[in-house]
């Protein structure tokens, strides 16, 4: 077998170098679209996306974080009675917490005293066996509650009810609960209105959850205020 003198040895590795070098940074695509590259996954067809294919919703790629839900419209135009709309849910270590908004958007005076009562339902409507607490002490003491006590509506008024819960699962003989809506009855005797709180309401193995009373909204509040949830105190408990 012949020898190679180490000089040409050299010059023969320089342009293996060149060449492959050429090879993996090459971002023309004048090499075809098969959607072979270089790099991890080389061999994989790659599938053509265009800006009609892409999910309006879906995330970009080097974009911001995702917005925050929209906040409630607290806007009586062109509806009668009245306007339950959710806040933002906020999340930490495990708790969550959201603001209710009930909009008064009828006649005369609403008038609510003390705790809505709740009731988490599936896709579906079918209601899952949970308590509807009276307070929020015995779920976090990082929300606070104004007590029960008279609030009276005029139109175009708001108020506001803290909701929390935990998404514990310590009891996995059973499915965790998943809700997608939540049921309010405002106070006995009134229609019952549902909303859907953003990200659904997981109650893990809990079976519970608590909210606040329901209390009035400032005027300031009342109009293009941006409202959020009742924010657990660190730690929360």
């Amino acid at each position: 077998m012949s020898r190679i003198s180490p000089g040409r040895a050299a010059a023969l590795g320089a342009v293996a170098v060149a060449l492959l070098a050429s090879g993996c940074g090459r971002q023309d695509g004048s090499g075809g679209d098969d959607g072979r590259g270089g790099g991890p996954g080389a061999g994989v067809p790659s599938h053509p996306v265009t800006a009609d294919s892409l999910d309006p919703d879906a995330p970009r790629h080097g974009a911001g974080p995702a917005e925050r839900p929209a906040q409630p419209s607290r806007d009586c135009t062109g509806k009668t009675g009245t306007l339950l709309e959710p806040g933002p849910v906020d999340s930490a270590m495990g708790l969550r917490a959201m603001t209710m908004w009930l909009t008064h958007c009828g006649t005369g005076t609403y008038r609510l005293d003390g705790y809505p009562t709740l009731q988490v339902l599936a896709a579906d409507g079918t209601a899952f066996d949970v308590h509807s607490l009276r307070g929020a002490q015995a779920i976090t003491t990082g929300v606070e509650d104004p007590g029960p006590h008279p609030v009276t509506l005029r139109h175009g008024e708001s108020a506001t009810a803290g909701v929390v819960w935990r998404n514990t699962y310590a009891n996995t003989t059973e499915d965790p609960v998943n809700g997608a809506r939540l049921q309010v009855l405002p106070v006995p005797g009134r229609p019952a209105r549902t909303i859907a709180p953003d990200g659904g309401i997981d109650l893990g193995s809990t079976g519970r959850i608590g909210t606040t009373a329901w209390r009035k909204a400032a005027a300031a509040e009342s109009g293009a205020g941006r409202p959020t949830g009742p924010a657990p105190s660190t730690p929360a408990s």
